[in-house]
């Protein structure tokens, strides 16, 4: 892709925002389900507990490994192609699924702007998005990057005069009632916990694109460290403050960051606040396409995918199998619903995280037999405190899985089914893909000769 222009260490802190967060914008469900206090407590833990140790951990693998492909080939690299596979297409899927969730918000969003909005005409809204969000990735990175810049300057606008408004009309304690009456604490956190791991993820995303990224081996942690920090605020300010102004959180629901806007500040500040929401998951779609579509691409570079999804475009150096693939599919996904969306993302995504995690433990043990970047960041902890480190991270994931299956009391069969078919289509695929790159005489890329920017 030497046509294309990179991204700078500037574009990475903004494009990172953008595909963590974005803005506050999805959260308000948590408030309803498990309640002001706990929410904000959640708020407050999980980025230690969750986030902290899986940035650092793509901050070190990113600047000893800053190849593209990012997790893929760090997974890849430290137990092979089947492993390394699974990986890619695992998070692909999350991907997917997330992208979805998007393209859905932001559906939601428009709602408020025009009630009439539903059914097909809400989908035709997702799609519109979808196709246009695809459009601007064909044409480069560096266009992302700069967009990403501008929309994040514009939709803080709402937020900023939201809280400002609720800080002068502070009349209630946000963290009362601490969980919904009735409900105990592991019900509560359960109900939310699929939305606040979809919060709290996307850290990895952009590592596939460091090949397009200038000094990748610098960039990534400096906008990992910048970016986070930057997410854990947008989440929590504008959610205490609305808790604070207005005694409403058995209503949080979908888009109510709108209403809290229109009870503080009026009609203008509503319509503001849900024009910010539209240009939120425009920037959020937008940037984590860059993730998803590079890829397939990376994978059939490395002869574990259809090659035909390696085609770039010779002007911009962008994959166009690729994101024309991903955006048909997409578009059937959109027609599902929020919460079913980010579940799919949520535990896919999890486990995934194990795997990356595996991989940084795994690399280190080998050091530069693994071909490590020299120098650069690397967590100031030994291999027995870096395992300690994420244990959290791990009983988090047995959480999501056994609430994934177990909702409420409830064993949900038909869910643990579909969900077996998707972590089992990817030994599937695997099998297919090796078996026909095989027949065409293509033997999947010696994980030793990766290097970066390839």
């Amino acid at each position: 892709m030497a046509t294309a222009r990179r991204a700078s260490t500037f574009h990475l802190v903004f494009l990172t925002y953008a595909v963590i967060c974005s803005g506050a914008y999805g959260l308000e469900q948590m408030v309803s389900a498990s309640g002001p206090g706990l929410t904000i407590l959640v708020m407050i833990a999980l980025p230690i507990l969750w986030a902290v140790p899986l940035t650092l951990t793509c901050a070190e693998l990113s600047a000893s490994h800053p190849v593209e492909g990012g997790y893929y080939r760090w997974v890849r690299l430290a137990f092979g192609d089947f492993v390394g596979y699974q990986a890619g297409w695992l998070v692909w899927l999350a991907n997917l699924a997330t992208n979805a969730a998007f393209a859905v918000l932001f559906a939601n969003y428009l709602g408020q702007l025009v009630p009439g909005l539903q059914g097909e005409w809400r989908w035709l809204a997702a799609l519109v998005l979808i196709w246009a969000t695809t459009l601007l990735n064909y044409l480069g990175i560096r266009l992302v990057g700069v967009t990403s810049v501008v929309l994040t300057v514009v939709l803080f606008l709402p937020f900023l005069f939201m809280t400002l408004l609720g800080l002068v009309q502070w009349r209630y304690n946000p963290l009362v009632p601490f969980t919904p009456p009735g409900m105990g604490i592991l019900e509560a956190f359960g109900a939310s916990l699929m939305i606040a791991v979809w919060l709290y993820s996307g850290y990895e995303k952009l590592t596939t694109n460091a090949g397009e990224v200038e000094n990748p081996s610098r960039a990534f942690p400096i906008a990992l460290g910048i970016a986070v920090p930057m997410a854990v605020l947008s989440y929590l300010i504008p959610t205490v403050v609305g808790l604070a102004a207005c005694d409403d959180w058995s209503h949080w629901g979908e888009a109510h960051f709108s209403v809290l806007a229109r009870n503080m500040g009026g009609p203008a500040l509503g319509v503001f606040m849900t024009f910010g929401g539209l240009l939120s998951n425009i920037c959020l779609l937008m940037v984590t396409i860059l993730g998803q579509s590079r890829l397939p691409m990376v994978m059939a570079e490395d002869r574990l995918f259809p090659s035909a999804f390696s085609r770039v475009s010779r002007r911009f150096g962008t994959p166009v199998v690729s994101l024309l693939t991903g955006a048909v599919l997409l578009s059937l996904l959109s027609r599902e619903g929020f919460i079913e969306l980010t579940g799919l993302f949520s535990l896919v995504q999890v486990l995934a995280y194990c795997l990356i995690y595996a991989a940084l433990l795994r690399l280190r043990r080998r050091g530069q037999d693994a071909g490590a970047h020299p120098g650069g960041f690397r967590i100031p902890l030994g291999n027995a405190s870096l395992l300690l480190m994420m244990v959290p991270s791990f009983l988090i994931t047995g959480f999501v899985v056994v609430e994934r299956f177990w909702n409420a009391g409830v064993f949900d069969a038909r869910r643990l089914g579909l969900d077996v078919l998707v972590f089992a289509s990817g030994p599937l695929t695997y099998l297919v893909f090796k078996r026909r790159e095989s027949s065409l005489g293509r033997r999947p890329r010696p994980t030793g000769n990766l290097s970066p920017g390839v």
